[in-house]
């Protein structure tokens, strides 16, 4: 790949894996200088090893909880400090428990939102202030996803649908400066959110796959569950536009939505 990012720094968090991973390995082929943030130090490797045979400069591996405030914006400070273009910061981690609210553990209500919302606020604050200092065109992503739009996911929609909100307040908020803000709302693509399904919700989306035609196994399967790479594709797309524009939010999904409800 062509280093259109050769000499920018970027932020890429969840990046042990699905999304994130993949969308480090897409920055980094094309020459962004990255640090990848994740629970597991050991799947961050593997991410930065990844970056390297694509082509990629050895990215820096930050293991860190997430849901504890204050430390995703403390490494925004230190990269923005000691690179001279903190160009991208890529909110991308998230947790799911797709639970009915009434039902639900009040203790997973506030590590999704810790993690989906309050540390992406708090990394968006520093990287602004990064960027100002810096004083060159920079970008805003946060991932977030098409359960903000549909009431079947319990606190974890109504984090997303939170997170799709700050994106368009911040939007707004720097129309004085080069940052771009974009929010991402994928649906339907191979990660490891559905670690935190319930066997009620597993077994939904295998009966909805078969009432359509579909082997969650089959070689058809990526017309349900889409490829984490192209996700990637649409951050990169979105970091190579000009600064004079804005693209707020994009919905990327497969080409078969399955029915849950």
């Amino acid at each position: 790949m062509t280093a259109v990012f050769q000499d920018k720094a970027g932020i890429v968090t969840g990046a042990s894996s699905g999304l994130g991973r993949a969308i480090a390995c897409e920055l980094g082929a094309a020459g962004m200088a990255l640090w990848l943030v994740g629970r597991s130090a050991d799947e961050l490797r593997a991410t930065a090893a990844m970056v390297v045979e694509r082509g990629g400069p050895a990215a820096e591996c930050v293991p860190m909880d997430l849901s504890e405030s204050g430390g995703l914006a403390e490494l925004v400070t230190e990269v923005g400090r000691s690179h001279p273009y903190l160009f991208a910061v890529i909110n991308n981690a998230g947790v799911m428990y797709p639970e009915p609210i009434v039902d639900a553990d009040p203790r997973r209500w506030h590590e999704m939102f810790a993690i989906n919302l309050m540390t992406p606020m708090e990394s968006c604050r520093a990287a602004v202030q990064q960027m100002r200092a810096h004083g060159k065109p920079g970008h805003l992503v946060n991932i977030s996803s098409t359960a903000g739009r549909d009431e079947l996911y319990g606190a974890y929609g109504v984090s997303k649908c939170a997170l799709n909100h700050m994106g368009r307040t911040l939007r707004r908020e720097l129309e004085g400066d080069d940052i771009r803000v974009t929010t991402i709302i994928p649906g339907g693509f191979a990660t490891n959110l559905a670690r935190g399904f319930t066997p009620q919700m597993l077994e939904k989306m295998v009966s909805a796959s078969a009432q359509l035609g579909y082997d969650p196994a089959g070689p058809d399967a990526r017309k349900l569950m889409g490829d984490p790479a192209h996700v990637a594709g649409i951050v990169r797309y979105v970091l190579e536009q000009p600064i004079e524009l804005n693209l707020e939010e994009i919905t990327i999904r497969p080409a078969v939505s399955m029915d849950l409800k």
